[in-house]
């Protein structure tokens, strides 16, 4: 077969200048592109502006790009550059080449599964105080926007991890770095997707709350960063046996002096950023799909009464490994409303991308939430059962699960994600009924740099007396 060019792709009609920058959205542009891909099919092309963008939507020939990361493909240039502008560094996420694979290592480091067990003593605390702040709501009867608990829940235990510092968002009401977080996601993603990078000649009033918001949590993070430098200094054996992310980098910045304070920055923030906000809101989606199906609540609930027993959560790292419903529940709920629908990849020499010759630099836009959907049996259903062992359907293929990406730069949080969820949302079912709450709008998803649920409100009814938590 004939290799195709990028003009003999399908798509949208475009406009002389904008392209189809006009019908673009920030916060639906998943869905627009999702749509498309139904219309013209798993590879088309569309234009922002002078930007060309050919969008993938083919589970092999996205597999095929995220393997040959980073030294044949890289994420979009605009990632590192718009990244750089607003933290004045970059971490793992937007690094490439040898940068990359520097922080890369470390990240694994510091997120192995060996560490999981040390890590979960920090989860349980931290699902003991999500339990006490639901429980208020919970007796009121009245509905909560759940997802400002969850983010408070996933930052105080990114936080912990990250750099050791106990920021207690659950308890304290706290939610100014959250807020701060939740900016810079909104804005990287705005900023990719605009036609032209207006903010170089112009600063408009969310560009200089971005900017005051930004320099708030440089702030922070430096002071973590000289925290941690003064326990090392009192505690010598922390060299070699760092507790967190922040030591990590820091011994190994003290045995090789080429590693910046710049770079330990970036990488911080990164984690700090990333935690937070893709756990919180695969969370919050799964808790959705809990409240609109009763059945699959129930069944979870009974899971955990039964692995749980008296306990209102897991207290024992052991005891989570024995969700396995639950973590079927959260694995279809990452499948369906995976909070990371969309990647990005750029070529870094001329190749061809499933049939078509692509020049380097080229924009490609990766439709994995929509590739994932792709030769599973009942797709659009929500299924858990897929996902067991004695389940009715076949499970999805590895190829289709692309939550976390694959590939040389498969997400290295992906256990950590893991805990935290299942512990945190095995609490909830244990102890709490959930239903939507019905004077709200419909929930609908909004894509900031991940994808989260707008509208979620829900009401929580206790499913047995209150007791007090153990301590």
């Amino acid at each position: 077969m004939a290799v195709r060019t990028i003009e003999d792709l399908p798509g949208p009609r475009r406009l002389p200048v904008l392209g189809n920058a006009h019908r673009v959205r920030t916060g639906r542009m998943h869905l627009i592109a999702e749509r498309w891909s139904e219309v013209y099919g798993p590879i088309y092309r569309f234009d922002i502006g002078p930007r060309r963008i050919v969008v993938i939507a083919d589970p092999d020939v996205i597999n095929e790009i995220l393997r040959e990361r980073p030294d044949g493909f890289s994420r979009w240039s605009e990632i590192r550059t718009i990244t750089e502008e607003m933290w004045g560094t970059v971490g793992v996420f937007a690094a490439e080449g040898s940068d990359w694979r520097r922080a890369r290592r470390l990240a694994v480091t510091a997120l192995n599964s060996n560490h999981l067990q040390r890590y979960f003593d920090v989860v349980a605390t931290c699902t003991r105080r999500l339990l006490a702040r639901l429980e208020p709501a919970a007796g009121a009867g009245e509905p909560i926007e759940i997802g400002a608990a969850l983010s408070s829940f996933t930052v105080d235990v990114t936080s912990a991890l990250a750099f050791g510092h106990d920021l207690n968002t659950l308890e304290r009401g706290d939610g100014e770095l959250q807020e701060q977080l939740h900016r810079v996601f909104h804005a990287t993603n705005r900023r990719l997707l605009a036609p032209f990078p207006y903010w170089r000649h112009v600063k408009l009033p969310a560009d200089r709350e971005l900017d005051r918001s930004m320099a708030a949590l440089r702030r922070t993070v430096i002071s973590f960063i000289e925290e941690a430098r003064e326990r090392i200094a009192a505690r010598p054996e922390l060299r070699e046996a760092p507790e967190n992310f922040l030591e990590g980098m820091v011994a190994a910045q003290e045995k090789d002096e080429t590693f910046t304070d710049e770079e330990i920055l970036g990488n911080v923030l990164t984690l700090l950023l990333a935690g937070e906000d893709t756990t919180s809101h695969t969370m919050a989606w799964t808790i959705w799909s809990l409240a609109t199906m009763p059945a699959v609540q129930a069944r979870w609930a009974e899971e955990a009464r039964e692995v749980l027993g008296e306990e209102r959560y897991p207290s024992r790292y052991e005891t989570v490994e024995h969700l396995h419903y639950g973590e079927a529940v959260l694995r279809e709920s990452m499948r369906l409303k995976s909070v990371a629908p969309v990647g990005s990849a750029e070529p870094l020499a001329d190749t061809e991308v499933g049939g078509i010759a692509v020049p380097a630099g080229t924009r490609i836009l990766l439709l994995t939430r929509a590739a994932g959907m792709r030769d599973v049996e009942r797709a659009p259903d929500f299924r858990p059962e897929r996902w067991l062992d004695d389940g009715d359907l076949a499970p999805p293929d590895q190829k289709s699960f692309l939550t976390f990406g694959a590939g040389p730069r498969f997400c290295p949080g992906r256990n950590l994600a893991f805990l935290e969820a299942k512990t945190a949302l095995a609490m909830i079912a244990r102890n709490f009924d959930l239903t939507l709450d019905p004077t709200a709008e419909p929930v609908t998803e909004l894509l900031g740099f991940t994808m989260s649920p707008r509208n979620l409100r829900v009401r929580l009814r206790e499913r047995t007396p209150t007791a007090a938590a153990p301590a």
